[in-house]
């Protein structure tokens, strides 16, 4: 009895926890819509005001909900979806048959499917929806949907390419995920080949797991280049002029027989090789000096990231190029300000600030200093000055708010700034202190 009761429990609060997911894609709606009225109304960019109002109302409910704005993006374009066309879909969501998983599983495959089509997929995946997981609902979906889309599906592939990208999301204990969103029939090559290179290697004396040689496998291709005259450990082609695989098959099975480096079947895992060099990518870390000269152990920060192992760091600066002396306090002779003499801001002042900011100072932006732009809080125009009290960092997109009056920045105290939302909410955000 006492497992049916909590059984019970975990499919009501479900159910409930889907009624929210609605309310709040109705109320996101309702915000957008307030945001889209006052844009007209204030003549902001009259040209694209559906999206500026879409990122005015990502980056408000972003900071209410604690959330990435990418989530929050898709949380109001989601919902607008839901509320404007899919009532049928936030109804169920509302009534808790579907969780909101469900709910952005199917919004994703209506899209650009004409009314009638995306209505018919609707009434047809509704009922399977109620009854099955995600994936296997999305593999469903995929199919039906390949029926009803007027275009065909390679026109649509190729259209579709146009959005490869790769994205970094930083993960606990000094790693990372690179994501890395691509053509199937490339990802699935990929994903074949570092699996068979893997396997060629795996031997009594090989202790490292499948999935670390895979690993290992597609960084040593990233990151090791090659001179002309390295051979691969099998005596194959040089490394750096693989010969192309001309068969009929090549670029989709994922192998590679020619031989050389990137297309050996050894792998080429042989960066220690005296002919094999590691690739120089410009990254910035702050290390502790004690650190840098082993008398302590104290982690140091990667920019856009974090802290990362000493031994990790005394690694990096073994093979760093140079070296960039930091000035980070007024008594080191640093310049932190050129009053008004200046609009443009002197080197050593942006390397300061880059290591004060370390990212995008709109709050719950992680966007790195290094991408973003040195805004003057107060205008230059409005006598604002060039100076470390009136400098932080900002992205494009958070740049672009408050050019165009969304969203309003103060620097109350050096550092400290307080952003100040559309809805007439202030949020504070300090830099982090000092690695070291």
């Amino acid at each position: 009895m006492e497992m049916q009761r909590i059984s019970s429990r975990i499919t009501e609060l479900s159910a409930e926890k889907a009624r929210i997911d609605a309310d709040i894609a109705r109320a996101a709606t309702e915000l957008r819509e307030l945001f889209t009225e006052r844009i007209l109304r204030d003549s902001y960019a009259p040209h694209r005001h559906t999206n500026l109002a879409d990122t005015t109302t990502a980056a408000e409910i972003a900071c209410l909900l604690r959330i990435s704005e990418r989530t929050a993006h898709r949380l109001v374009q989601y919902s607008a979806l839901l509320v404007d066309y899919h009532p049928k879909t936030l109804d169920a969501l509302h009534a808790g048959t579907i969780s909101w998983a469900h709910a952005a599983a199917l919004l994703h495959e209506y899209a650009a499917l004409p009314s009638g089509a995306a209505a018919a997929m609707e009434e047809a995946l509704l009922p399977i929806a109620a009854d099955t997981t995600v994936p296997r609902l999305a593999h469903r979906a995929r199919k039906l949907r390949t029926q009803l889309h007027p275009t065909n599906l390679q026109d649509r592939a190729r259209a579709a390419v146009q959005d490869r990208r790769v994205d970094l999301e930083p993960a606990d204990d000094a790693m990372a995920w690179l994501h890395i969103h691509l053509p199937v029939t490339d990802a699935t090559a990929i994903d074949t080949r570092l699996t068979t290179t893997a396997r060629d290697l795996q031997s009594p004396t090989e202790h490292r797991t499948l999935p670390q040689l895979r690993t290992d496998i597609l960084t040593d291709l990233l990151l090791t280049r090659y001179t002309p005259d390295y051979t691969c450990p099998c005596r194959r082609t040089p490394a750096n002029n693989p010969q192309p695989d001309t068969g009929p098959d090549a670029g989709a099975s994922g192998s590679d027989d020619s031989g050389g480096g990137a297309g050996c079947r050894c792998g080429a895992i042989g960066h220690d090789h005296p002919n094999a060099y590691r690739v120089q990518a410009h990254i910035n870390v702050t290390v502790p000096v004690l650190t840098l000269l082993g008398l302590d152990d104290a982690p140091a920060d990667l920019e856009g990231y974090g802290p990362i192992p000493a031994d990790t760091a005394r690694r990096l600066a073994a093979h760093a190029p140079s070296f960039t002396r930091l000035l980070t306090h007024p008594e080191t002779g640093a310049v932190l300000s050129v009053g008004r003499t200046t609009y443009a801001v002197p080197a050593d002042l942006k390397k300061w600030l880059r290591v004060r900011d370390r990212t995008c100072r709109h709050p719950g932006c992680n966007t790195p200093a290094s991408r973003c732009e040195l805004d003057h809080t107060t205008p230059w125009s409005h006598h604002g000055t060039t100076a470390h009290n009136n400098l932080a960092h900002l992205c494009r997109k958070h740049h672009m708010l408050k050019t165009e009056g969304i969203w309003h920045y103060t620097q109350p105290t050096p550092g400290t700034i307080a952003a100040t939302s559309p809805a007439g909410k202030t949020y504070t955000t300090t830099p982090d202190p000092p690695p070291f």
